[in-house]
């Protein structure tokens, strides 16, 4: 066997043995807290973000703050503001402030209406650092449909007669766990138990979901930072009082909060209601890790190469007496 068919071999087994690489979530939603793309809308009262808020559609708040854990700047001094609000469609808000003091700014294409609702500034949406909302919404829906096609590789069990999900693995690198939107909601308390700094993908399938009112608890070094909700199939999200640990991912629904206080970052197609949302950004890694193919599909590879090879081989010629 010469040197070409060998490499030949050895490329065909790597690409049977390494797994398809997906990109994090990263693009326009970045940076901010809660990020709904599209024209979806956002509406909220008597709360906050303590990081930044887009939506690509309209923004009604009432008693609200932005960004309140975020010192801006002048409009000038930075592009686009440390401390923003970016608004797609209409922006109205009574009493309220982005950013520290009132030191965040506005984009938005379109005049707001406010009332005792203070900021640095209102700026052009196109100095905002978003490209599409539009564009943003294909590619959150098609991440989102990636990440539900990916194969479990760790484990959900219950106790407690369903009412806690015991969400336990020892992969060091990305874990992932698939769930019904009926287990989530009869549940009152989650257990996720993952090795320091692997990352906790958990793929809810279902097209109404319900976070557990309850705790969520980490234990053997999972964090919230590295927690992502997918409801890769809800067209409703319903937060109820529920304090979600994680980041939520719901490209296609209409997510629904009462009082409450989410840890994580909101990416959905609209939200309305009363939940504050803690800036704690997603930092998780959403790369499967390669794992050894089946056994057969080893073999089916080794055994085409080598059908290549044969094919290859010169014909024997006969022998001269």
């Amino acid at each position: 066997m010469n040197i070409r068919i060998a490499c030949s071999i050895t490329a065909v087994l790597a690409c049977a043995m390494t797994g398809t690489a997906l990109a994090d979530i990263t693009g326009d939603a970045d940076n901010y807290n809660v990020f709904i793309f599209g024209s979806g809308s956002f509406t909220s009262q008597n709360t906050d973000t303590m990081g930044n808020l887009a939506a690509g559609g309209n923004v009604t708040l009432m008693s609200y703050q932005v960004a309140q854990g975020i010192t801006g700047t002048t409009p000038t001094a930075q592009t686009p503001n440390a401390a923003r609000l970016v608004v797609g469609g209409t922006l109205n808000a009574q009493n309220g402030q982005v950013g520290i003091g009132g030191t965040g700014s506005i984009y938005t294409s379109q005049t707001p209406v406010l009332s005792g609702f203070t900021s640095a500034g209102v700026l052009p949406l196109s100095q905002s650092g978003i490209s599409s909302f539009s564009a943003d919404a294909t590619t959150y829906t098609n991440l989102s449909s990636s990440l539900g096609a990916l194969a479990a590789n760790s484990t959900v069990s219950s106790s407690n007669g369903g009412g806690t999900l015991n969400l336990t693995t020892t992969v060091a690198g990305l874990d992932i766990f698939s769930l019904s939107a009926s287990a989530l909601a009869a549940a009152n308390t989650v257990d996720i138990s993952a090795p320091t700094g692997a990352t906790v993908l958990i793929d809810v399938s279902g097209t109404s979901a319900t976070l557990p009112n309850g705790m969520v608890f980490f234990s053997n070094g999972a964090s919230a930072s590295k927690v992502l909700y997918n409801f890769y199939q809800a067209t409703t999200v319903n937060l109820t009082s529920s304090n979600p640990d994680g980041s939520i991912l719901a490209p296609l629904a209409g997510v629904n909060g009462t009082y409450g206080q989410m840890n994580g970052q909101l990416i959905a197609a609209s939200y309305s209601g009363e939940t504050q949302f803690d800036s704690t950004p997603f930092t998780g890694n959403l790369t499967p890790v390669p794992l050894p193919a089946p056994v057969w599909l080893l073999s089916s590879a080794l055994l085409a190469v080598l059908a290549t090879v044969k094919r290859r081989q010169p014909t024997p010629q006969p022998m001269l007496s």
